[in-house]
């Protein structure tokens, strides 16, 4: 917890980040240091110290050894010589100012304890902590340690994690020094009080201390920054020849279009959105909802050429005269998902079985002429149940539709199966599913008067039940007209 604290307050005080030191900066440091020895390794926590050796291969990254020593005691007070040696790699979050930075590293620990105990213990150490900068060479170093030992040999059955807290002093040689910290070293930097954050060059100069072409206009109020040698320039730093008068980065002798709006897009010819017409259909690309319309073609206002607006061009249409309002498809032509003949904007029944006959508002007619019986196609249920499925009340759903529009017309609903099972069980079975059907079209607006229902079990097949597909047609819901 105490580590975590630390390390939590160092984040938080973090500026934006700085060179701390560069690659090839070495760190040799001493410091005192108090380890708090986990509670089952049994060792009293006890003052010591150490020293440490870095290297920084990268600009904030260091391979870093480290070496601690302390005299504790144990449980029974004998004196144990605890020897730490640890290598891990360091990541220097620069903080600002000369080489502070926040630590952060992980790495290998080995323990040695000596006098009263012949032990030793390999683990991972964990770092946390903070560098402050006292000079250019010199810093003050804080550090928190957490050495993780996994199956330790010292007086314990289980891990041990041991804390440290060090503190000390702390010199830097090879370090590359960067006061204005632009990357670029104050040894070779051309303009060495760059203000933060600007981009520089080689030389350490930013776009607003430097004068590339050297016509007394620095290059980040530069509009012209390649203007030739000797020639009079603007406040822009544009000559003559390189004039821009609408500011569209198109200069004068190459704009097509010299009144271009401030701050509209343009392509290479100067011309923006507003001004250009790639399809010459008459209509700005701004305004143009259809940019890509075929040479020739009449457009409206938007640029479309869609006569029955139905969002499909006039070239592609194949119903140019679609209703306004209706639904439809690529073709440009009306819908009729469930594919009766009826589209969709007009049609009250619009899952009606394929190939069932329709009226004129799409809904499926049952009886056609003097047929008297109608096999509904589709309406199944669960095995061995009397539960419709999903399927099934879509279809009767267009049935009750068709048998509310026509009062006069009263049926019986049949249920039928095959021959498999008892006879009396089919029986019971037809009799329920027949019941649901006449259940749930009278739930659906069919008047009870005008509907009944009878199960007939396996008594009249219309094919052999002696093989599958037979047995399938069997399997079926009759509506049997009464008159």
């Amino acid at each position: 917890m105490r580590i975590r604290a630390l390390t939590c307050a160092l984040l938080l005080a973090a500026v934006p980040p700085a060179v701390a030191q560069s690659a090839g900066t070495f760190e040799i440091g001493g410091f005192g240091r108090y380890t708090f020895y986990d509670d089952k390794a049994q060792l009293d926590d006890r003052f010591g110290g150490g020293g440490a050796l870095g290297f920084y291969f990268l600009r904030n990254f260091a391979l870093e050894g480290e070496f601690t020593y302390a005299k504790t005691k144990d449980f029974f007070s004998n004196r144990i010589a605890n020897t730490r040696l640890v290598g891990r790699l360091v990541y220097n979050i620069p903080l600002g100012g000369w080489s502070s930075a926040l630590q952060l590293g992980g790495g290998y620990v080995r323990n040695r304890y000596g006098d009263a105990a012949d032990a030793s213990e390999n683990g991972i150490n964990a770092l946390a902590g903070f560098r402050i900068g006292l000079s250019e060479h010199w810093a003050f170093r804080v550090n928190g340690t957490l050495d993780y030992i996994s199956s330790p040999e010292l007086r314990a059955a289980d891990n041990n994690k041991n804390l440290g807290a060090q503190a000390g002093l702390s010199v830097l040689f090879g370090n590359s020094f960067d006061r204005d910290k632009d990357g670029v070293r104050d040894g070779g930097d051309a303009c060495p009080n760059t203000p933060r954050g600007e981009p520089v060059d080689a030389n350490g100069c930013s776009a607003s201390q430097r004068d590339t072409d050297r016509d007394g206009v620095k290059d980040n109020a530069d509009k012209c920054p390649d203007t030739p040698s000797g020639e009079t320039v603007d406040p822009d730093g544009c000559s003559p020849g390189q004039k821009d008068a609408d500011k569209d980065g198109v200069t004068d002798a190459s704009d097509k279009c010299l009144n271009t709006p401030a701050g509209e897009e343009v392509d290479a010819s100067g011309c923006s959105a507003s001004q250009r017409d790639t399809d010459k259909d008459g209509v700005s690309d701004s305004r143009d909802k259809c940019p890509d319309t075929a040479a020739g073609e009449k457009v409206d206002g938007d640029g479309c050429s869609d006569n029955d607006k139905d969002g499909v061009a006039n070239s592609a249409d194949q119903c140019p005269d679609t209703p306004t309002g209706e639904p439809v498809d690529a073709r440009g032509c009306s819908r009729d998902s469930d594919g009766d003949g009826v589209p969709d904007g007009k049609d009250e029944c619009p899952n009606t079985p394929n190939g069932a006959p329709v009226d004129e508002r799409g809904c499926r007619i049952l009886f056609q002429g003097g047929e008297k019986r109608v096999v509904l196609q589709g309406v199944n249920f669960e095995f061995n149940k009397a539960t419709l499925t999903e399927d099934s009340r879509n279809i009767l759903l267009e049935v009750a539709k068709s048998l509310a529009a026509n009062p006069g017309v009263r049926v019986e609903v049949g249920g039928h199966t095959d021959s498999k099972g008892t006879e009396a069980y089919n029986l019971g079975l037809s009799r329920a599913r027949a019941k649901t059907v006449e259940d749930f079209l009278e739930s659906n607006g069919v008047s009870p008067a005008q509907i009944s229902s009878r199960g007939y079990g396996e008594a009249r097949p219309v094919a052999s039940n002696k093989t599958e597909e037979g047995r399938a047609q069997n399997r079926r819901v009759e509506l049997n007209r009464l008159n």
